[in-house]
């Protein structure tokens, strides 16, 4: 096909993908309007465009300019640079402050900008500082823009590009030239497989110590979605070979030399030799030497303690049985103690017992969780003020640091940590550093739900250390011996075939083959439980799923129920990024901790950090400032267009990311399921979720054999065997 040329000024941007840089947009040539398609790193109204491309014919759109090579400048005439920088590609600039540089300086106005800002102040309402800083927003967009265009040329996406100069600045692609794996480090998303190719295409040797030694790191790296904090040497030295090809040998000399410069770190857990990546290693010293002092500390006798037992009891209306008095006499006596139990056994009670306990102390009580959802709950049914570990923390703007740490610790006596089976290794040793040494620490969690999303087994490793006292609560109460989803996620714990008869809060419908799988719980979701219970998908309504793929999984259900409950209307914005289209009032989650992110929490407060598994709301999207907002529980986060893949759809969720959270109605879809997905303590995860209605829908087969099989996914952790040592 014949190769043609076309200049012109981009009139107007019609459609973006920030992710793949394809665009759609107008051009004005000489008089004509033209639309052009093609992929750049942005593009702005008022812009000068030499393309080369041909022409076609869209079935739709009708004739269109397919660009190959499209080349930009910056605009010379008064319409075009007001249309520039209308458009917003000069951070700081608005319409009317655009139309008053452009009446004012005309076709010197990008050279004002650049090098004469003071003039600027000519312009009734910009001060010096604000002068400067339209010069030094301008200036970056000069810097930006050659900067994205060299990335662009070495093969980097637009996306990336976008984030890979906003970490590096006007050096970026010096430093992708000289380790491009630091992009795989430090650009989220950045795969370790791109990071590879770039080297490479560069020249980089096969067998270049650097690539070995990143490529240890990244097997290192990718099994801590496996839970594991470490492998054993002799795992990881053939990974790595067959990875990148070497022998073991050279794989073993990278190794033993990124020890030496604590790159990695090496370790003898249960008699085997094991590589850590450092964060891991530090932190499970670390909890380990910190939960060794505080166990040192000495058994506190507290005087009548019985007495004071049987005056919370009447301060709550309550009658404890033995189990729960015991864990509350475990509490105030011991500076460290695990409280586990299942639904129905009564260990919210016994929490409000400890507290009201340790307040006739006057001792100070902070109650946290891992997510928003687990900390509202606990608020609500302890009748005190719970937050997030993280906010209880604090996150410092602009960095992973907390603001509560050994130098500033926590103010309190006694911290009480709910659903410490979500506790992964990192978050619980930030928490134990920021606790006040003479403080005591009661961690309460089910033994029996899924481990941590992130890498290790905390509250298994404590509970089988033999160091640390443990009640278990196993006596289920009257009032939770009518509800059937408590009876079902006994039984399924046990081991034993639930009957699946439909109750007050339990309905099963069986179906056999996916499509009907799918039906129903599309039509149970949208219909019938919003008719007959008012909660919906967007408010007190969850489905969950064990799986993401196949017909029945969490990313074909998403897509379908969507376009039921939130179908796409004129006048509703959207979004696309990758496969991914973003709407107006559309059900997300967060899948990553993101602790930089720009929030402002109900009360109006400005604060920094959205966390994985936070589910909120798309609440308005701003194709101007290529922004998009998300409320949250109890903030609004705003993300820029390039961060969206942070965010997926929740109208459905596997089990794993339902973790320490609880919903009014649950709908669990048993369609097709990986047999690597069907286990006990996920099943049971799953089961737990639901507090006033759970409806199961598809194979009873899939239930049973989920029942059937207690295997547990074996994580690489060291903290049980670091607290035996002792």
């Amino acid at each position: 096909m014949e190769e043609l040329q076309i200049e012109g000024t981009v009139e107007e941007v019609i459609f973006e993908n920030e992710s793949t840089g394809y665009r759609v947009f107008t051009l004005d040539c000489d008089g004509t309007s033209v639309i052009a398609v093609g992929t750049c790193v942005s593009i702005y109204p008022g812009e000068l465009v030499n393309a080369v491309g041909s022409w076609t014919e869209h079935t739709t759109y009708g004739r269109q300019f397919v660009c190959a090579e499209i080349e930009k400048s910056f605009p010379g005439e008064l319409d075009g640079i007001t249309k520039f920088l209308i458009s917003g590609a000069v951070r700081g600039i608005g319409p009317a402050t655009a139309r008053k540089i452009v009446e004012r300086f005309g076709e010197d106005s990008f050279d004002i900008m650049e090098h004469e800002p003071l003039q600027l102040t000519q312009i009734k309402g910009i001060t010096k500082d604000r002068a400067q800083k339209i010069s030094d927003a301008f200036r970056e967009t000069l810097g930006t823009r050659e900067t994205l265009m060299t990335l662009h040329e070495m093969g980097i996406t637009p996306a990336f590009a976008v984030k890979i100069a906003r970490e590096y600045g006007a050096f970026a692609p010096q430093a992708v030239q000289q380790n491009p794996y630091r992009l795989w480090e430090d650009i989220e998303g950045f795969s370790f497989q791109n990071a590879d190719n770039l080297a490479l295409s560069f020249g980089m040797s096969p067998a270049d110590e650097l690539r070995v030694g990143y490529c240890v790191k990244y097997i290192l790296t990718h099994n801590l979605q496996n839970g594991h904090c470490f492998l054993p040497k002799a795992k990881l030295l053939p990974l790595g070979a067959q990875y990148v090809d070497v022998n073991e040998e050279e794989v073993e000399i990278a190794v033993e030399n990124m020890c030496e410069r604590h790159q990695l770190e090496q370790a003898v857990i249960n008699d085997q030799e094991v590589i850590y990546l450092p964060a891991y290693y530090k932190a499970e010293t670390n909890i380990a030497n910190k939960l060794k002092l505080m166990l040192q500390f000495s058994r506190q006798e507290i005087k009548d303690v019985d007495a004071r037992i049987r005056k919370s009891e009447n301060a709550l209306g309550v009658l404890y049985d033995e189990g729960q008095r015991d864990a509350i006499r475990t509490a105030v006596e011991n500076r460290v103690m695990v409280l586990t139990g299942g639904p129905g056994t009564g260990k919210t009670t016994t929490l409000r017992g400890m507290i009201a306990l340790f307040e006739s102390l006057n001792y100070r009580v902070a109650l946290c969780a891992p997510t928003g959802r687990a900390a509202t709950r606990m608020s609500q049914v302890c009748d005190r003020k719970a937050k997030t570990i993280h906010r209880l923390l604090e996150i410092q703007p602009g960095s992973k640091v907390f603001v509560h740490n050994g130098s500033n610790p926590l103010k309190c006596d006694v911290l009480i940590v709910d659903e410490m089976s979500m506790v992964d290794t990192l978050l619980f040793d930030a928490l134990l550093e920021a606790l006040p040494l003479g403080s005591r620490l009661i961690m309460v969690g089910d033994a029996d739900q899924l481990p941590s999303v992130g890498a290790g087994n905390v509250l298994s490793d404590l509970l089988h250390c033999g160091s640390i006292p443990i009640v278990s609560l196993v006596k289920i109460f009257r009032q939770a011996k009518t509800s059937m989803i408590v009876r079902i996620a006994h039984q399924i714990n046990r081991g034993e075939r639930p009957p699946l008869e439909n109750s007050g809060d339990f309905f099963y419908i069986p179906k056999k083959t996916p499509q009907g799988t799918l039906e129903a719980a599309v039509e149970m979701v949208v219909n019938r439980i919003p008719r007959r219970y008012g909660s919906t998908v967007l408010d007190g309504l969850q489905v969950i799923i064990p799986t993401r793929k196949t017909l029945t999984g969490t990313i074909n259900f998403n897509s379908v129920i969507r376009d039921r409950v939130n179908p796409e209307q004129p006048g509703k914005k959207s979004v696309h990024f990758r496969d991914q289209v973003f709407r107006e009032g559309d059900k997300v989650m967060q899948i990553r901790n993101n602790y930089d992110l720009p929030v402002t929490t109900n009360e109006g407060k400005d604060e920094a950090g959205v966390f994985n598994g936070d589910i909120g709301i798309v609440v308005g999207i701003y194709p101007r400032e290529k922004q998009m907002k998300v409320q949250f529980e109890d903030k609004i986060a705003t993300y820029g267009y390039d961060q969206l893949d942070e965010l997926e759809p929740a109208y459905a969720i596997t089990v794993h990311k339902s973790q320490g959270s609880e919903f009014d109605a649950v709908v669990l879809v048993m369609g097709e399921t990986t047999p690597l997905l069907q286990y006990r303590n996920l099943l049971y995860t799953a089961v737990t979720r639901a507090k006033k209605l759970l409806v199961v829908i598809g194979s009873r087969q899939v239930f049973d054999n989920m029942v059937a099989n207690n295997k547990q996914k074996r994580r690489y952790s060291g903290l049980k065997y670091l607290l035996k040592s002792w």
